[in-house]
């Protein structure tokens, strides 16, 4: 990949920020704000949200994104932030380059694989979106409730409008290629038990895209893994409850040796 929306802010230890799908670096600015006085951030859009949104890719490519955003940045060692997407990658990373990661934080995602059932239904939602054309309004509402929990859906109209509008402006494509990067992903919980890295497990409780179950099954496998469950919270759960999410991360960090 040689295009990067990238927000680098901060000295100190580096943190690295993976955002999912139909989202960007901005889900992560109330976090990386919080903790720029004594970590460096380094957020960065994945390729979907870029000029290179059309190119083929899979979770290794976002993998190898990953290492060149922080090579660019000449960070060796970091935490890294994966959510959704970002944290299936994040899992690839921890497993094939251990050595890379002081710690890791695994946000609103999951180890298992999709299942046969899963698979249709989402091929029913995204074979349409093979197209240059900007998302269609049935798209970004059918996943309103998936990406927002009930209580954002409720009282944070102006969070799911600013989005929903990013979503609309995005073309179709662009997401056509980050759910064939994904769909596909292999059976992980099986090797979380090789995972000596600390671990972080950060989870909306009202999550809809990525049921909270699937944190309790990697906490439950990753060894000395920490657990932060986050109430009144979707899977955006950095903007849906930010003061938790910082909490839970200024908390792990803190503790870690210093790297």
């Amino acid at each position: 990949m040689k295009v990067f929306d990238v927000a680098d802010q901060g000295h100190g230890p580096p943190v690295l920020f993976s955002h999912g799908t139909l989202l960007d670096r901005t889900m992560f600015a109330e976090q990386t704000a919080a903790l720029a006085d004594r970590y460096r951030t380094v957020a960065y859009t994945s390729r979907a949200g870029t000029s290179e949104y059309g190119t083929e890719y899979d979770l290794d490519s976002l993998v190898a994104d990953c290492l060149e955003v922080a090579a660019r940045a000449e960070v060796d060692r970091f935490v890294l932030v994966g959510m959704s997407v970002g944290g299936f990658m994040a899992i690839e990373l921890a497993l094939k380059y251990p050595e890379r990661l002081a710690g890791l934080i695994l946000m609103d995602t999951m180890a298992d694989a999709y299942t046969s059932e899963e698979k249709t239904q989402f091929a029913e939602v995204f074979r349409p979106m093979k197209s240059e054309d900007p998302i269609p309004a049935s798209f970004a509402q059918t996943f309103v409730p998936i990406i927002f929990g009930p209580q954002a859906i409720a009282n944070r109209p102006a969070l799911i409008d600013s989005w929903v509008h990013k979503w609309r402006t995005r073309p179709s494509r662009s997401v056509w290629g980050e759910y064939n990067s994904w769909i596909s992903k292999s059976e992980r919980l099986s090797r979380l038990s090789e995972i000596q890295i600390p671990t972080l497990i950060v989870h909306g409780e009202d999550d809809n895209g990525i049921d909270i179950s699937a944190a309790e099954r990697m906490h439950a496998r990753i060894p000395g893994s920490a657990f932060a469950r986050i109430p009144g919270a979707g899977h955006l759960v950095t903007e849906e409850n930010p003061d938790a999410v910082t909490t839970a991360l200024t908390t792990f960090l803190d503790a870690l040796p210093r790297w």
